[in-house]
């Protein structure tokens, strides 16, 4: 999650995590996300054995470790296929939009990203439709969301809009989901755009949603990296250190060992920055 502009040095050490959001602080875009189209692929020629055999192959690979792009992508690519033929079969469906969302996240040619993360927008938006009382599509949908606003500076504030509506209604249902993910990309959120009238950004709110999600899951390592942000934001620079130097502490996740090297690079950068900090300061 970070922001492709002038912030960039002071929050370069986040390019490893989710992109999600910010990019809405630069401007009102004029492309709304409900807009958001893909073209259909050919899934509908799949006979069953086909599909069942495509969305088995894409949750083996999805679930190697440490997972790689290359293994991410091909498993987005089996997932969608098996998710468009399987239309009402909402697990299908998020397993797609968030394979898809790890593509939009760590791809680095933009084209790609912003394909990954329509996709993923579409296909969360019908899994949301098909279930609205379930947490997994309305979370992934607002990541697919930021993604794509973080590519495509074009859908603005919208995205914030939906990012924001989709975590709350997440958070209704079962903020623990992703290990406090709702908790935690809406804290991001706060923190990463501006402030009222401009948006909906309030650093106070984004560090209390990121304590919550710490209180939830006091052993993931990726709540301590966002809490050590927003401590550092609200000028609890001790409390920032401490937290970041639990993520590096942190034994790597068992199913996320690719995204705890990212965490643990992330924390490191942002306690050489402190460190900079400190010694500039007068």
């Amino acid at each position: 999650m970070l922001i492709r502009t002038g912030w960039r040095k002071r929050v370069r050490y986040f390019r490893a995590s989710r992109r999600l959001i910010v990019v809405l602080l630069l401007g009102v875009g004029c492309s709304t996300i409900r807009s958001v189209r893909v073209e259909e692929t050919t899934s509908s020629t799949m006979t069953a054995d086909q599909v069942r055999r495509a969305r088995a192959l894409g949750l083996r690979l999805w679930r190697q470790q440490p997972r790689t792009l290359p293994q991410a992508t091909n498993a987005a690519l089996m997932l969608e296929q098996a998710a468009r033929a399987l239309r009402d079969d909402h697990g299908a469906l998020v397993d797609a939009a968030q394979a898809l969302a790890f593509v939009a996240e760590n791809e680095t040619r933009s084209n790609l990203r912003r394909d990954a993360a329509q996709r993923g927008i579409v296909l969360a938006r019908q899994a949301r439709e098909l279930k609205p009382d379930r947490v997994e599509a309305h979370y992934w949908y607002a990541i697919n969301v930021g993604l794509l606003a973080d590519v495509d500076r074009s859908y603005g504030l919208d995205a914030v809009g939906e990012m924001e509506a989709a975590l709350k209604r997440a958070i209704e249902i079962d903020e623990t989901y992703d290990h406090a993910g709702p908790l935690r990309v809406l804290g991001i959120l706060h923190l990463r755009t501006p402030g009222p009238p401009a948006s909906i950004g309030s650093k106070r709110k984004g560090l209390r949603l990121l304590q919550r999600a710490v209180e939830q899951f006091p052993d993931y390592p990726e709540n301590y990296l966002y809490l050590a942000e927003a401590l550092r934001d609200n000028d609890r620079p001790d409390e920032a250190r401490v937290a970041a130097e639990k993520v590096l502490a942190a034994a790597p996740w068992p199913d996320r060992q690719f995204e705890s090297e990212q965490w643990k690079s992330a924390a490191r950068e942002l306690l050489a920055a402190q460190r900079g900090a400190s010694i500039t300061s007068p």
